[in-house]
């Protein structure tokens, strides 16, 4: 009997490649936070499809934000605001504003999940 995808022992190992490799990926605690580490946490826990381009953009504006609100009291809203309107004339993102914010809270969970960033209620 020929092998086929019906009948083969490995298939389900073969099924979704990239979910099985992202669901065993939990994000290592480095001195700072990682890009790639970044953008693997993001596209695990995404419930919609974006592109590479779209994931990169996003974590770039988001960048923008914590890099210069260095050593700032800053909230999760002022950076999730400040990356969808950075976002909003940017012909690589053609994402609606939830989907940008979810995008957005996720980096902030990563970065939660590292030790790099601490929620804080007033």
């Amino acid at each position: 009997m020929p092998l086929t995808l019906a009948n083969c022992p490995f298939y389900p190992y073969f099924r979704h490649p990239m979910a099985t490799v992202l669901d065993n990926s939990n994000p290592p605690r480095l001195e700072k936070p990682d890009y790639y580490h970044t953008v693997k946490f993001v596209y695990k826990h995404l419930e919609f499809h974006i592109s590479e381009d779209e994931a990169y953009t996003v974590l770039n504006a988001f960048i923008e934000k914590w890099d210069n609100s260095a050593g700032q009291l800053i909230h999760d809203e002022e950076i999730i605001t400040h990356v969808v309107d950075r976002l909003r004339d940017n012909f690589l993102v053609l994402l609606p504003k939830q989907k940008i914010s979810r995008i957005a809270e996720l980096i902030l969970a990563y970065l939660r999940e590292t030790g790099h960033y601490y929620h804080h209620e007033l």
